[in-house]
């Protein structure tokens, strides 16, 4: 391939390259105002903000709750609750009242691995959880993000009722 020729083909991919930047761009226009307003930044957080909090896949909780090392925590309402949650799980409810969190749940969490989990998915208030579990104190805190979704498909042990 000569100069020129290698030349042309750099363009090219360039071209293509910002006219897909481009077209991506306007399909996405709206969530990208979305961003731009911070409509996301409740949904995420910064490792310097919660130190205490981590993301965990299913294999961390498993092992967490078949070592009994740990303390689980579904954020989701109580009838979703009482179908089924991971065995010897508290529930604590994110949408009752973020402020409050039930004192034999906290007496029970310091110096304690805190898995909290929700429905799993785009479900928010495992973390939104954790995060007010942080500004209480609490430093190992783990969220599980496949939720309770991924708990019950891989087959997992479940608790009902309670």
């Amino acid at each position: 391939m000569s100069g020129s020729e290698f030349r042309t083909v750099v363009r090219q991919m360039l071209a293509i390259g910002a006219l897909s930047v481009l077209v991506a761009a306007a399909f996405h226009f709206p969530l990208i105002k979305r961003f731009a307003r911070g409509e996301f930044r409740e949904s995420f957080f910064l490792r310097e903000d919660y130190p205490g909090i981590r993301m965990i896949g299913l294999g961390e909780a498993e092992d967490v709750w078949a070592a009994a090392t740990g303390i689980f925590i579904d954020a989701r309402p109580a009838p979703l609750f009482r179908e089924g949650h991971v065995p010897g799980a508290r529930n604590v409810p994110y949408e009752m009242d973020s402020t409050r969190i039930p004192d034999d749940t906290l007496g029970i969490l310091p110096g304690r691995t805190v898995v909290v989990y929700c429905e799993g998915g785009d479900c928010r208030s495992s973390l939104d959880l954790a995060k007010l579990l942080h500004g209480r104190g609490h430093r190992d805190l783990r969220v599980l993000t496949g939720g309770w979704d991924e708990w019950a498909r891989a087959g997992l042990p479940v608790e009902r009722g309670r």
